[in-house]
């Protein structure tokens, strides 16, 4: 409601705050309608469902209220409009959603459709819209988050610089904060996480032999992209990336962001003029994560994420495999979680899996959403596969062929289960966290049922 009337009393508009709230309700109800007909989140998992084929002409038919040749020929640029008229072929991931938005909107007020759609284009600019608007929507934050105070502005230069300019910023981070040697050691890392998997695919006593080979072949080829693209720290090829992007001093601070959002869609849109590259790295070496794409079957490890605590060429080896170890073996485990599965060894969506033994996969993850935490166990499920993988991964290597067994070694809508729990829980399913330090059998950390897919 205070971002509307702010947003009236800037255009010189009459404020009556009566409509205003009455109006903010109405988008609210609508908002909550085009929620309920979505696919639910869980359910998204299942990429076979969301992996419908159609044409573009198609868009037409499901849904006549929009002249999507006409929308696409506006939005695409110049480069890509020959590409339409092929009539390509394109995934719609939710079919039904098509129609069914199309019967809401015919039966909402116009009004109501325009002042969301109003809404939501200048809230997407709140953070370029000035003080005001950044102080309104902390106390949102406050509300909804327990976010006591707003992020510096320079903080949110930099996120935004960082989104925007992925390869400028990484090439600036690398050459400040990143060393060669960590890019080695990590890879010579993944090489013992990836053996420590095979003996566990090897040792698994549910898979039968042809999809054992299957996923041992999988593994094999899971591409590693570490640190950052060697391009980025060559300036004529840096600069020759961004040719397209024109900026001057003289621009304010919003107009470089709608230039930098527009140069973004436009590059992305000629990628569709492209062949796919699996090899492509489309991560921002700044980011201190990890990833797992499905698509490409490649492990992602940004430089930044190869620093402290997590990972350092000079900590002993106890430290390094605890920390990046179990992430690395984190993120090839996300290659045969529930999502991960479903793709072949060059990322493509292939049921590779005999009948028999995708049925035990099904019962094995299961033990997963059921542990009794209040979150969403189906959300959570890939998240939670994938870190009791991890640690056991890190420990198979390190502790089982480097020390001996006496050493010590928004819930809802997010896919990972609180800290906590990705801690405690996820140890408490691995013996030999429970033998190392004498947990006594039926405590919380050495329980007499454990939970195991891997």
């Amino acid at each position: 409601v205070l971002k509307v009337k702010q947003l009236h009393e800037d255009a010189d508009l009459p404020v009556n705050e009566g409509r205003i709230a009455s109006d903010v309700d109405e988008i609210i109800e609508l908002e909550t309608e085009l929620a309920k007909i979505l696919v639910a989140e869980e359910d998204r998992r299942n990429f076979t469902k969301m992996y419908n084929l159609r044409r573009l002409s198609d868009m037409q038919t499901l849904m006549p209220l929009i002249d999507w040749s006409r929308y696409f020929r506006c939005v695409v640029p110049f480069a890509v409009k020959h590409y339409l008229v092929e009539d390509p072929q394109i995934i719609i991931t939710e079919i039904d959603y098509m129609r069914r938005v199309t019967d809401l909107i015919n039966s909402t007020d116009p009004r109501i459709i325009t002042n969301y759609a109003y809404s939501r284009y200048t809230f997407s600019w709140y953070g370029e819209l000035g003080e005001r608007y950044e102080d309104i929507a902390q106390e949102f934050y406050r509300v909804m988050y327990g976010r006591e105070k707003k992020a510096p502005r320079w903080k949110d230069c930099t996120s935004t610089a960082m989104y925007q300019l992925k390869y400028a910023t990484g090439a600036l981070y690398v050459r400040k904060a990143f060393n060669e040697a960590s890019k080695n050691l990590t890879l010579e890392m993944i090489n013992d996480l990836e053996d420590a998997f095979y003996n566990m695919v090897v040792g698994n006593s549910w898979m039968d032999d042809t999809t054992k080979a299957r996923a041992l072949d999988k593994a094999g080829h899971i591409l590693r992209q570490i640190g950052y693209s060697d391009f980025i720290l060559d300036d004529e090829k840096l600069d020759d990336y961004y040719n397209e992007l024109h900026v001057e001093e003289s621009d304010s601070y919003s107009q470089i962001v709608e230039k930098l959002s527009r140069w973004n869609i436009e590059f992305y849109f000629k990628l569709l003029l492209k062949p796919v590259d699996r090899k492509e790295y489309d991560f921002n070496p700044a980011v201190v994560n990890a990833f797992y794409s499905s698509t490409s079957n490649s492990i992602k490890f940004p430089a930044a994420i190869l620093q402290p605590p997590f990972f350092h060429q000079t900590f002993p080896k106890a430290l390094n495999y605890g920390g990046i170890g179990m992430l690395i073996g984190h993120e090839i485990t996300h290659g045969f979680d529930d999502q991960g599965r479903q793709f072949d060894a060059i990322g493509n969506l292939r049921d590779w899996w005999d009948g028999k033994v995708k049925d035990e996969f099904e019962k094995h993850a299961q033990c997963v959403p059921e542990t009794g935490l209040h979150v969403n166990g189906k959300l959570t499920q890939g998240e939670n596969i994938a870190d009791n993988g991890g640690v056991k991964q890190a420990f198979k290597i390190w502790c089982g062929h480097s020390t001996t067994d006496s050493l010590i070694s928004l819930i809802l809508t997010d896919p990972h289960a609180p800290e906590k729990y990705r801690v405690n829980r996820v140890l408490a399913n691995q013996p030999e966290f429970a033998a190392a330090f004498n947990c006594a059998v039926g405590t919380p950390m050495n329980p007499t049922k454990r939970c195991a897919v891997w």
